[in-house]
Protein backbone atom coordinates (compact mmCIF):
# COMPACT_ATOMS: atom_id res chain seq x y z
CA UNK A 1 0.00 0.00 0.00
CA UNK A 2 1.44 3.32 -1.21
CA UNK A 3 1.90 5.76 1.86
CA UNK A 4 -0.64 9.00 1.88
CA UNK A 5 0.74 11.97 0.14
CA UNK A 6 -0.06 15.58 0.00
CA UNK A 7 1.29 17.34 -2.99
CA UNK A 8 1.76 21.31 -3.00
CA UNK A 9 -1.01 23.30 -4.22
CA UNK A 10 -2.20 26.82 -5.01
CA UNK A 11 1.54 27.48 -3.93
CA UNK A 12 3.44 29.52 -6.17
CA UNK A 13 6.37 30.36 -4.49
CA UNK A 14 8.75 28.38 -6.43
CA UNK A 15 9.52 29.86 -10.54
CA UNK A 16 9.71 26.62 -13.02
CA UNK A 17 11.17 23.96 -13.87
CA UNK A 18 12.24 23.56 -9.62
CA UNK A 19 8.17 24.02 -8.79
CA UNK A 20 7.71 21.14 -6.37
CA UNK A 21 4.32 20.50 -7.51
CA UNK A 22 5.04 19.01 -10.62
CA UNK A 23 7.39 16.64 -8.90
CA UNK A 24 7.23 13.13 -7.32
CA UNK A 25 11.18 13.89 -6.68
CA UNK A 26 13.37 16.00 -4.76
CA UNK A 27 14.54 18.48 -7.59
CA UNK A 28 17.79 16.13 -8.10
CA UNK A 29 20.69 14.63 -6.45
CA UNK A 30 22.92 16.65 -4.35
CA UNK A 31 19.86 19.13 -3.40
CA UNK A 32 18.83 19.55 -0.18
CA UNK A 33 15.29 17.89 1.22
CA UNK A 34 14.20 18.15 5.03
CA UNK A 35 12.26 15.73 6.55
CA UNK A 36 10.30 16.53 9.88
CA UNK A 37 8.66 15.01 12.83
CA UNK A 38 5.44 15.89 13.62
CA UNK A 39 5.07 16.01 17.37
CA UNK A 40 7.11 18.09 19.35
CA UNK A 41 8.58 19.31 16.08
CA UNK A 42 6.03 21.24 13.73
CA UNK A 43 3.00 20.70 16.28
CA UNK A 44 2.62 21.44 19.88
CA UNK A 45 0.63 17.81 20.82
CA UNK A 46 1.46 17.26 24.20
CA UNK A 47 -2.12 18.30 25.84
CA UNK A 48 -3.84 15.95 23.44
CA UNK A 49 -1.53 13.12 23.84
CA UNK A 50 -1.21 13.24 27.61
CA UNK A 51 -4.74 13.72 28.14
CA UNK A 52 -5.81 10.85 26.37
CA UNK A 53 -3.12 8.81 28.20
CA UNK A 54 -4.37 9.65 31.71
CA UNK A 55 -7.40 8.88 30.89
CA UNK A 56 -6.95 5.43 29.76
CA UNK A 57 -4.05 4.93 32.25
CA UNK A 58 -6.58 6.02 35.16
CA UNK A 59 -9.42 3.92 33.53
CA UNK A 60 -6.95 0.84 34.28
CA UNK A 61 -5.88 1.49 37.26
CA UNK A 62 -2.51 1.96 36.04
CA UNK A 63 -0.24 4.18 37.94
CA UNK A 64 3.20 5.19 36.07
CA UNK A 65 5.65 7.07 38.64
CA UNK A 66 7.79 8.94 35.82
CA UNK A 67 6.84 11.88 33.47
CA UNK A 68 4.33 10.81 31.09
CA UNK A 69 6.23 13.19 28.70
CA UNK A 70 8.76 10.69 27.77
CA UNK A 71 5.96 8.81 25.64
CA UNK A 72 5.94 11.42 23.40
CA UNK A 73 7.57 10.70 20.54
CA UNK A 74 8.06 6.69 20.10
CA UNK A 75 5.75 4.50 18.64
CA UNK A 76 2.58 3.57 20.82
CA UNK A 77 3.09 -0.16 20.34
CA UNK A 78 6.91 0.54 22.14
CA UNK A 79 5.07 2.36 25.20
CA UNK A 80 2.36 -0.40 25.97
CA UNK A 81 4.67 -3.06 26.45
CA UNK A 82 6.96 -0.46 28.88
CA UNK A 83 3.30 0.40 30.86
CA UNK A 84 2.25 -3.48 30.91
CA UNK A 85 5.15 -5.17 30.88
CA UNK A 86 3.61 -8.50 32.61
CA UNK A 87 0.84 -7.85 29.69
CA UNK A 88 0.20 -10.70 26.64
CA UNK A 89 0.12 -8.97 22.79
CA UNK A 90 -3.72 -8.76 23.53
CA UNK A 91 -3.22 -6.76 26.65
CA UNK A 92 -0.76 -4.45 24.68
CA UNK A 93 -2.92 -4.41 21.53
CA UNK A 94 -6.17 -3.48 24.36
CA UNK A 95 -4.18 -0.24 25.58
CA UNK A 96 -2.71 0.91 22.30
CA UNK A 97 -6.79 0.56 21.03
CA UNK A 98 -8.13 2.64 23.84
CA UNK A 99 -5.91 5.09 23.38
CA UNK A 100 -6.01 5.56 20.14
CA UNK A 101 -10.06 5.64 20.02
CA UNK A 102 -9.07 8.59 22.90
CA UNK A 103 -6.82 10.55 20.10
CA UNK A 104 -9.59 9.99 17.47
CA UNK A 105 -12.23 11.03 19.33
CA UNK A 106 -10.30 14.21 21.42
CA UNK A 107 -6.56 14.44 21.72
CA UNK A 108 -6.03 15.11 17.93
CA UNK A 109 -7.52 18.63 18.13
CA UNK A 110 -6.13 19.35 21.27
CA UNK A 111 -3.07 20.62 19.29
CA UNK A 112 -1.72 23.54 18.09
CA UNK A 113 1.52 24.94 15.27
CA UNK A 114 4.73 25.66 17.51
CA UNK A 115 5.81 30.03 16.63
CA UNK A 116 7.38 29.96 14.00
CA UNK A 117 6.88 26.97 11.99
CA UNK A 118 4.32 28.14 9.07
CA UNK A 119 6.65 30.81 8.08
CA UNK A 120 9.87 28.29 8.30
CA UNK A 121 7.70 25.86 5.95
CA UNK A 122 6.62 28.49 3.80
CA UNK A 123 11.06 30.20 3.65
CA UNK A 124 12.15 26.71 2.72
CA UNK A 125 9.07 26.09 -0.33
CA UNK A 126 10.31 29.51 -1.71
CA UNK A 127 13.71 27.99 -1.56
CA UNK A 128 12.16 25.17 -3.37
CA UNK A 129 13.13 22.82 -0.90
CA UNK A 130 11.56 19.47 -0.91
CA UNK A 131 9.55 18.87 2.57
CA UNK A 132 8.55 15.27 3.68
CA UNK A 133 7.27 14.40 7.15
CA UNK A 134 8.08 11.45 9.18
CA UNK A 135 6.33 10.55 12.11
CA UNK A 136 5.63 7.49 14.32
CA UNK A 137 1.95 8.85 14.93
CA UNK A 138 -1.08 6.77 12.71
CA UNK A 139 -0.66 8.44 8.94
CA UNK A 140 -4.02 8.48 8.97
CA UNK A 141 -3.99 11.42 12.01
CA UNK A 142 -1.09 12.75 10.91
CA UNK A 143 -2.61 13.78 7.84
CA UNK A 144 -5.60 14.75 9.62
CA UNK A 145 -3.74 16.86 12.00
CA UNK A 146 -1.72 18.60 9.03
CA UNK A 147 -4.73 19.29 7.38
CA UNK A 148 -6.61 21.25 10.49
CA UNK A 149 -3.62 23.92 9.99
CA UNK A 150 -3.02 23.73 6.66
CA UNK A 151 0.06 22.24 6.84
CA UNK A 152 0.09 19.62 4.16
CA UNK A 153 0.15 21.89 1.24
CA UNK A 154 3.86 22.36 2.27
CA UNK A 155 4.89 18.74 1.82
CA UNK A 156 5.78 16.23 -0.99
CA UNK A 157 4.36 13.54 0.92
CA UNK A 158 3.69 12.88 4.67
CA UNK A 159 4.33 9.37 6.41
CA UNK A 160 3.16 7.80 9.35
CA UNK A 161 2.97 4.62 11.25
CA UNK A 162 0.45 2.03 9.71
CA UNK A 163 -1.42 -0.77 11.73
CA UNK A 164 0.00 -3.55 8.48
CA UNK A 165 3.35 -2.57 8.71
CA UNK A 166 5.37 -5.69 9.64
CA UNK A 167 7.81 -2.97 11.39
CA UNK A 168 6.92 0.48 13.76
CA UNK A 169 10.16 1.60 13.86
CA UNK A 170 10.83 5.15 13.05
CA UNK A 171 14.01 3.53 11.17
CA UNK A 172 12.36 1.82 8.75
CA UNK A 173 9.43 4.59 8.05
CA UNK A 174 11.90 7.19 7.51
CA UNK A 175 13.71 4.20 5.50
CA UNK A 176 11.09 3.98 3.39
CA UNK A 177 11.25 7.64 2.34
CA UNK A 178 14.71 7.82 1.33
CA UNK A 179 13.81 4.74 -0.79
CA UNK A 180 10.76 5.66 -2.85
CA UNK A 181 11.73 9.56 -3.17
CA UNK A 182 14.94 8.27 -4.01
CA UNK A 183 16.50 10.95 -1.67
CA UNK A 184 20.09 11.96 -1.82
CA UNK A 185 21.29 10.63 1.83
CA UNK A 186 24.05 13.11 1.56
CA UNK A 187 22.20 16.06 1.65
CA UNK A 188 18.97 15.11 2.75
CA UNK A 189 18.32 16.31 6.71
CA UNK A 190 16.11 14.87 9.36
CA UNK A 191 14.60 17.43 11.64
CA UNK A 192 13.28 16.45 15.15
CA UNK A 193 13.09 17.01 19.12
CA UNK A 194 13.98 13.27 20.38
CA UNK A 195 16.60 10.65 20.40
CA UNK A 196 14.19 8.47 18.68
CA UNK A 197 14.34 11.15 15.17
CA UNK A 198 18.52 11.39 15.95
CA UNK A 199 18.55 7.46 15.49
CA UNK A 200 16.47 6.84 12.91
CA UNK A 201 18.69 10.04 10.88
CA UNK A 202 21.56 8.03 11.89
CA UNK A 203 21.05 4.49 11.28
CA UNK A 204 20.43 5.71 7.84
CA UNK A 205 23.06 7.76 7.57
CA UNK A 206 21.58 11.25 7.53
CA UNK A 207 22.29 14.23 8.63
CA UNK A 208 19.69 15.71 11.67
CA UNK A 209 19.01 18.63 13.50
CA UNK A 210 17.34 19.01 16.88
CA UNK A 211 14.56 21.34 17.26
CA UNK A 212 15.16 23.11 19.88
CA UNK A 213 11.64 24.47 20.62
CA UNK A 214 10.16 21.16 20.96
CA UNK A 215 10.16 18.18 24.07
CA UNK A 216 13.86 16.96 23.81
CA UNK A 217 16.14 17.09 26.58
CA UNK A 218 19.33 18.92 25.89
CA UNK A 219 21.02 14.98 26.52
CA UNK A 220 19.01 14.18 23.70
CA UNK A 221 19.90 17.22 21.64
CA UNK A 222 23.83 16.15 21.68
CA UNK A 223 22.77 13.21 19.48
CA UNK A 224 22.30 15.33 16.54
CA UNK A 225 24.83 17.13 14.26
CA UNK A 226 22.85 20.73 14.77
CA UNK A 227 20.53 22.15 16.88
CA UNK A 228 18.35 24.98 16.05
CA UNK A 229 16.82 26.97 18.93
CA UNK A 230 14.06 28.68 16.87
CA UNK A 231 12.41 27.33 14.12
CA UNK A 232 14.12 30.17 11.57
CA UNK A 233 17.55 28.36 12.47
CA UNK A 234 16.40 25.62 10.16
CA UNK A 235 16.25 28.21 6.97
CA UNK A 236 19.58 29.49 7.76
CA UNK A 237 20.74 25.86 7.66
CA UNK A 238 18.68 24.86 4.86
CA UNK A 239 20.25 28.24 2.34
CA UNK A 240 23.58 28.66 4.02
CA UNK A 241 23.67 31.70 5.76
CA UNK A 242 25.62 32.18 8.75
CA UNK A 243 23.50 30.77 11.53
CA UNK A 244 24.54 26.78 11.14
CA UNK A 245 27.83 27.49 12.15
CA UNK A 246 26.47 28.67 15.73
CA UNK A 247 23.93 25.53 15.90
CA UNK A 248 26.88 22.85 15.13
CA UNK A 249 28.67 24.42 17.39
CA UNK A 250 25.68 24.20 20.18
CA UNK A 251 25.73 20.77 19.45
CA UNK A 252 29.18 20.14 19.79
CA UNK A 253 28.93 21.73 23.17
CA UNK A 254 25.97 19.99 24.06
CA UNK A 255 27.57 16.93 23.29
CA UNK A 256 31.06 17.28 24.96
CA UNK A 257 28.78 17.78 28.29
CA UNK A 258 26.79 14.86 28.20
CA UNK A 259 29.95 13.04 27.67
CA UNK A 260 31.63 14.38 30.94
Amino acid sequence: MESTRRMPSGLDFCAAPCETQNMPHPISHGSPAFIFDLDGTLTDSKAGILGCLRKVLDARGIHDPGPLDRFIGPPVEEWVTYLLPDGTKDDHAALAHEYRACYDREGWSNNAVFPGIREMLVRLHRACIPLYVCTSKQEHFAVRILDLFELSQFFVAIYGDKAEYASHSKIDLLARILHEHALDRTSAWMVGDRSFDFEAAHANDLRCIAAGWGYGLPEEWAQADAVAPIPDDVVALATGQSCPTASLQNARILRARCES
